[in-house]
C-alpha cells in the first residue's frame, strides 16, 4: 500500500514540494529540477488550486484538463476510504485509519464542518504500518436491512488478522467493534504491510474483496500464485441475508468452484497490493490499481478467473527473471509507469459525473508519493489515451464517489477531503 515507504522516496516526495515552491522565485536555478520532475506546477491558496497538464511532444492538440479542485472537509485524521451513503451526494463517510467512520455533511451552511462519529473502533484496530480501518460497503438492500461492512485488521492472541465485519447502522450512538453481528472473514497477516482493503458491491450484488500478499519483500510465501490462500487475490462471495446461518455463500458461477486445489471464493490472483478497485456504473467494467515493489504500478482490468501475474511479473516485465515470466496465461496490465512518474498508486474510479463532461468516460487515479492525478481512457479494454491532469503538494490515500458520479479525494497526512470540479 503507501502508508509506510522508505526514507528515499520520501526525500523525493519532499523535493518536489519544495521544488515547485523555489521555481516560483528562482526559475533558472530550479529549471533542470523542473524538468526532472516532469511536473508543471501551478500557484494556488489553500482552499483551491489549478493544475495544467504535462506538454506532451507526441501529441499536438490535446483535450483541457480538469481545471480545478476545491476543499469540502477538513479535520479529519489519515483518511483511508471515502464512501456516501446510498444515492446520497451530502453525506459522506470518511473512514480513518485508527479506526474512525466520520459522517460528513456537505449541505448547507454547515457543509463541511458538521461531523458525526457513527462508527469508533479507536484503540480495538491494530495500526502498524499499512494497518488499520480499510475498507466500507454497504449493503444492496441498505435501505431495508441497514447493513454495512468494515475490513479492519486487529490483533488477537498476538497475530494479526484482517476481518470482514457486518455491522447495522445506528443512527443515535456509534458503532463499536463488539457491536459487530457476525464476522464474514478472519485472514491471518503475516506480516503489517500489503493488506488491500477495498471491499465493494459489485453490480452483481456479489461483495468483493481485496487482499495483498501478505507483506514482506518479493512476496516471500509465494502467496500470489498460491491458489489454496485468500493472500494476494480479489475474492467474491455472497453475503447471507438471513441474521442466522453460514456467513456468506459461495456463487455458483465463481470461477473455481470445481476446481481442485483453488480456493472456491477466489474471483481472480496474482496481486500483489489491491489499493482501491472500482466498478464502473455504466460498463460494469473492474478497475483495479495495484500496487508495485520497486519499479512498476500497474493498473488491471479484472476478468473472471484471470492471473495477473505477481510475484512472477510486475507491471508489463519479468519479476527478477522468474522462469514462469513467458507464461501465456498470465494477463498484463492495461496501463503501468515507473517509479520515476511515483511510487504508490491509488485507484480511483471511472468519471461518470455531469459536471466535467470531458471526463465521462476516463477512470482516474493516483500516486500517494509525487501527488499526481491522472486519467485514463479505454477502448474494448485497450488504451487509447492517458494523460496528467494536475499535482497536488500532499499525499492522495483514496477516492470516494458520490450518488451523483461526482469524485472526491482525500489528503493522508493533512486530514482534507477535496471534490474535483470545473474551473468557475
Amino acid at each position: 500500500m503507501f502508508f509506510t515507504r522508505s526514507p528515499i522516496s520520501r526525500i523525493r516526495s519532499y523535493a518536489v514540494v519544495l521544488t515547485k515552491n523555489l521555481y516560483r522565485f528562482f526559475p533558472f536555478l530550479v529549471l533542470g529540477s523542473v524538468l526532472f520532475f516532469a511536473g508543471i506546477f501551478s500557484t494556488a491558496d489553500s482552499q483551491t488550486k489549478v493544475g495544467k497538464p504535462t506538454p506532451s511532444l507526441k501529441k499536438k492538440k490535446e483535450e483541457p484538463a480538469v481545471p480545478d479542485y476545491k476543499k469540502v472537509a477538513e479535520g479529519l485524521r489519515e483518511p483511508t476510504d471515502i464512501q456516501f451513503l446510498p444515492g446520497s451526494t451530502t453525506r459522506m463517510l470518511v473512514l480513518e485509519k485508527r479506526g474512525r467512520i466520520v459522517e460528513v455533511d456537505l449541505s448547507g451552511e454547515s457543509s463541511g464542518i458538521a461531523k458525526i462519529v457513527r462508527a469508533d473502533f479507536t484503540g480495538q484496530v491494530e495500526t502498524r504500518s499499512e494497518e488499520g480501518l480499510l475498507g466500507l460497503a454497504f449493503s444492496p438492500d441498505f435501505g431495508k436491512d441497514s447493513r454495512f461492512y468494515v475490513h479492519v485488521v486487529v490483533k488477537e492472541n498476538g497475530k494479526d488478522y484482517s476481518k470482514i465485519l457486518e455491522f447495522e447502522w445506528k443512527q443515535d450512538v456509534p458503532v463499536r467493534l463488539e457491536d459487530a453481528k457476525r464476522t464474514l472473514l478472519k485472514l491471518e497477516q503475516p506480516y503489517s504491510n500489503h493488506n488491500g482493503g477495498q471491499i465493494v458491491f459489485g453490480p452483481d450484488r456479489k461483495l468483493y474483496i481485496g487482499f495483498g500478499d501478505g507483506g514482506g519483500r518479493d512476496d516471500p510465501f509465494r502467496n500470489g500464485q498460491n491458489p489454496g490462500t485468500f493472500l494476494g487475490k480479489l475474492l467474491r462471495i455472497e453475503p447471507n441475508s438471513k441474521s442466522s446461518g453460514v456467513p456468506y455463500r459461495i456463487p455458483s458461477d465463481n470461477p473455481f468452484v470445481d476446481r481442485p486445489g483453488f480456493s472456491p471464493e477466489i474471483w481472480a490472483y496474482g496481486l500483489r497490493n489491491p489499493w482501491r478497485f472500482s466498478f464502473d456504473s455504466r460498463t460494469g467494467e473492474l478497475y483495479l490499481a495495484d500496487v508495485g515493489q520497486d519499479r512498476y504500478e500497474e493498473i488491471d482490468l479484472i476478468r473472471k478467473g484471470e492471473n495477473y501475474g505477481w510475484n512472477v511479473k510486475e507491471g508489463f516485465h519479468c519479476f527478477q527473471n522468474h522462469s514462469d515470466c513467458k507464461n501465456s496465461g498470465i494477463i498484463d496490465p492495461v496501463h503501468e509507469y515507473t517509479h520515476e512518474e511515483g511510487q504508490s498508486i491509488t485507484g480511483g474510479f471511472v468519471y461518470r459525473g455531469k459536471k466535467l463532461p470531458i471526463l465521462v468516460g476516463s477512470y482516474l487515479f493516483a500516486d500517494f508519493v509525487s501527488g499526481k492525478i491522472w486519467s485514463l481512457r479505454l477502448e474494448s479494454g485497450k488504451k487509447v489515451s492517458h494523460r496528467l491532469l494536475f499535482r497536488v503538494p500532499f499525499q492522495i490515500s483514496t477516492f470516494g464517489q458520490d450518488g451523483a458520479g461526482e469524485l472526491y479525494f482525500a489528503d493522508f497526512g493533512g486530514g482534507n477531503i477535496f471534490q474535483i470540479i470545473k474551473k468557475n
